[in-house]
């Protein structure tokens, strides 16, 4: 493994622990009554999607802008219709499992 997948690996693990963290602590708040906001999932979950994006992909996520732009037209269509495919199912996965866990099959 490489050191930009292990220093993506590592910004994943980190920031994704600290949004499941989160994300326990404010469910068991809002089930005792709590009114939590959701604005403190934004941080941490973008630092392990960009955690995410550089153990896939293996390029620093600095870089990524050039090498995207890099491609052609249609090139970027196909991966830009599978990326926001694979987001929305992992959202649509997120909500199934919160659900599930918050109220109960």
């Amino acid at each position: 493994m490489n050191a930009v997948r292990r220093s993506g690996l590592k910004l994943l693990a980190i920031a994704g622990a600290f949004t499941i963290v989160y994300g326990y602590v404010a469910m068991q708040l809002t089930n005792r009554g709590w009114q939590i906001r959701g604005y403190g999932w934004g941080v941490p979950g973008a630092l392990a999607m960009a955690g995410l994006v550089q153990v896939v992909s293996g390029v620093p996520f600095s870089e990524l802008s050039s090498r995207w732009d890099a491609l052609q037209g249609w090139q970027r269509g196909v991966l830009g219709t599978l990326i926001f495919l694979g987001a929305c199912g992992l959202i649509f996965l997120g909500i199934f499992i919160f659900v599930t866990v918050a109220y109960g099959p």
